[in-house]
């Protein structure tokens, strides 16, 4: 994936890791990181089965259709 970060942006991370040491990379990675966090695996099975179930209906609604 290929994003476009805003020119104010960049110039702030690059003089913020330029006084911090760390790479503007990282810091990025961080602050991504930070307001994603990784989903439990408890919450991506229960995803996962609404998922399912809903392609479980919507298959059942158009055989429904093709019935009328």
């Amino acid at each position: 994936m290929t994003i476009q970060i805003p020119s104010e942006i960049v110039q702030a991370v690059e003089e913020l890791a330029h006084r911090s040491g760390v790479p503007a990379q990282n810091l990025l990675l961080d602050a991504l990181r930070a307001h994603f966090p990784p989903i439990s695996l408890e919450l991506q099975t229960e995803f996962d089965a609404w998922d399912r179930a809903s392609n479980e209906d919507g298959g059942r609604i158009d055989q429904d259709l093709e019935k009328s």
